[in-house]
């Protein structure tokens, strides 16, 4: 690929993408999104149309935000075709392998990385600031309640940070809830693809002047 190739992607990907990038000697120019968006599907849609809209004489725009409770559906391709993995979220991206076929994932389970952890800590569920503002007993009972659903915990070891951070920090709240923790390979399958410029049925293709239309991304099963 060359510098005809923009890629948008969640800052919960920037490690892995940028290995990829530097493995496939990739010059493809990549935007991060503010962290967050994933949380209010308007405003992803808002920011990535703008986005789109703005970009000039360039070949394709990847975009790596995917499903992500649907923030997507209806973007529009106004200025160049728009290349969408076929993934729900960006947890997908990091567990992909050479093919979506070979995909499992435990949909009732709460995976982490070092980003997500990183989220995690500034957001307002961080279990220390629950304690510190609810009381440790408080804390504790609304975190089961909100965890209740939750099968199990698991790190996606990437191998582009360390883990030991991560599994100290969420330790404690998988020992309160009573659940197991375990710690998975992601081989980002799809960004290495995307990297070395493979579009194949893991991805679709949105042309110029159409539409991601329902149903383009997988669903839960």
């Amino acid at each position: 690929m060359g510098n005809q190739t923009v890629i948008l992607a969640c800052p919960t990907l920037e490690g892995e993408l940028k290995a990829a990038l530097k493995e496939a000697s990739s010059e493809s120019v990549v935007y991060f999104m503010p962290p967050g968006l994933h949380r209010d599907p308007k405003a992803l849609h808002h920011y990535v149309q703008d986005k789109i809209d703005h970009f000039y004489n360039i070949d394709r725009i990847v975009v790596c935000t995917t499903g992500c409770g649907g923030g997507n559906i209806g973007i529009t391709a106004s200025s160049a075709p728009l290349v969408y993995p076929k993934t729900r979220d960006c947890l997908d991206i990091l567990l992909s392998d050479d093919s979506l076929d070979n995909l499992k994932r435990d949909i009732y389970g709460v995976f982490m990385t070092e980003s997500w952890m990183k989220f995690t800590q500034e957001s307002s569920l961080d279990m220390a600031k629950l304690e510190k503002k609810m009381g440790r007993d408080e804390a504790h009972e609304y975190l089961k309640k909100l965890y209740a659903p939750v099968h199990d915990f698991y790190i996606i070891d990437t191998g582009c940070y360390d883990t030991a951070p991560v599994k100290a920090y969420i330790e404690p709240l998988v020992e309160l809830l009573g659940r197991k923790l375990h710690v998975i390979k992601g081989n980002y399958g799809i960004l290495r693809k995307i990297a070395k410029g493979i579009f194949d049925e893991d991805f679709f293709v949105v042309p110029k002047g159409g539409k991601v239309q329902p149903g383009s991304f997988l669903s839960n099963f």
